[in-house]
């Protein structure tokens, strides 16, 4: 390992090793490696003490549950660690237990999203259907 160090001098006057590298700070998050087995851990049967669980599915429109739609909540888009629906179309997600108005938006590749905004004041469960692109 090689340390570069300098105090009071002129960055003229800064010595680097030919070896050092400079450390870029990520600015988000960064996606898991190609070929990374990367899974999100569901949230277990017990609800963590202070949260309200919310469920919920997702079907198509002839009501077969959709698998891997991304559950998104508030601004931005679907990342690699957003929650995704199960082989089974249903998903899980434990908040605090605030009264608070989340905007949910549900996404997957040739269905038209889906923007629900649900205040939870308590446990919740709702099913979403997405329509085929046309």
């Amino acid at each position: 390992m090689v340390a570069v160090v300098a105090a009071c001098s002129s960055p003229a006057q800064v010595a680097t090793s030919p070896t050092a590298s400079q450390v870029v700070e990520p600015t988000a998050a960064t996606p898991p490696a190609e070929g990374t087995p990367f899974h999100l851990n569901t949230p277990g049967p017990t609800v963590p003490e202070g949260h309200w669980r919310w469920t919920g599915s997702v079907i198509d429109q002839d009501g077969n549950p959709l698998a891997a739609v991304c559950v998104h909540i508030g601004p931005g888009d679907c990342r690699f660690n957003s929650i995704r629906t199960d082989d089974k179309g249903k998903w899980v997600i434990d908040f605090p237990q605030v009264d608070v108005m989340y905007d949910f938006h549900f996404v997957k590749d040739g269905y038209q999203t889906v923007d629900q905004s649900i205040r939870t004041q308590g446990p919740g469960d709702f099913q979403v259907r997405l329509i085929p692109k046309k």
